[in-house]
């Protein structure tokens, strides 16, 4: 996951060639991609898209949400971080971000990055789930005051990969949902493929905001250790997934 690379790895996937930022930030918007932004330490998020790229004038621009205070705190920040998660991960940082008027209404503006890490390394390459029959995951948990229950809670995918999943949580987050926590047993029934039983690791949390203004949280679990059925499931779902998408792309 992006967040958890080193820095050579980062480094090694670092763009700094300003035609090159353009096109995958253009690539960006033909993809309809969502992408993250965060700033004030983490503490304001949102969710966003790039509408259009100007590769004469060196600038991008996204759109605007409808919060008001949130768009405030956005314009006023000088570290802004915009990332996309699925797929090949792309990350930037921006020192300022404007309000401006296009023909279509209010956006946000920024300049092109100086550079940004692309990430590409299979096993962090997260697949999109799908939407319309999402896949759950079971996760049994402990709770403290009683111990000898079985307790358990189910997340919706929204991602897989060789490493690990993203699930998303609604509002508010159960209480054992916290970074670093690991939770055994975990059942998770891909489709036409099986159903795991592995452990898995909060590596991080996020919390988003919706446009509707409604609040989820997008979970990073890490698969601890799977046995070599586990793994083969894995694979043959990613595999599966990659597939799916391959021939989607094939008939636009």
């Amino acid at each position: 996951m992006i967040d958890h690379i080193n820095l050579s790895d980062e480094e090694q996937c670092t763009v700094r060639n300003l035609k090159e930022i353009g096109q995958i930030l253009a690539d960006l918007v033909k993809n309809k991609a969502m992408i993250n932004v965060s700033f004030n330490q983490g503490q304001d998020e949102c969710l966003t898209s790039i509408v259009a790229v100007d590769r004469i004038k060196n600038v991008a621009y996204l759109d605007i949400g409808i919060d008001e205070g949130f768009n405030k705190r956005l314009l006023a920040s000088d570290s802004v971080t915009f990332s996309k998660e699925e797929g090949v991960k792309v990350r930037w940082t921006s020192t300022s971000v404007s309000e401006v008027k296009l023909q279509d209404g209010a956006a946000l503006k920024i300049a092109l990055p100086q550079s940004l890490v692309r990430l590409q390394r299979r096993e962090y390459f997260r697949l999109s789930t799908p939407i319309v029959n999402p896949v759950p995951c079971i996760i049994p948990y402990v709770d403290p005051e009683n111990p000898d229950e079985d307790n358990s809670m189910e997340l919706t995918l929204v991602d897989v990969s060789l490493g690990g999943i993203g699930a998303i949580a609604a509002h508010p987050l159960h209480p054992a949902l916290v970074e670093g926590a690991r939770f055994d047993g975990c059942k998770i029934k891909f489709p036409d493929i099986g159903e795991t039983n592995l452990t898995l690791c909060v590596r991080n949390i996020k919390q988003t905001t919706l446009r509707d203004r409604s609040t989820r949280h997008r979970i990073g679990f890490e698969f601890v250790e799977p046995s070599r059925g586990n793994q083969g499931l894995i694979q043959r779902y990613v595999t599966k997934l990659e597939r799916e998408a391959i021939a989607v792309a094939q008939r636009k």
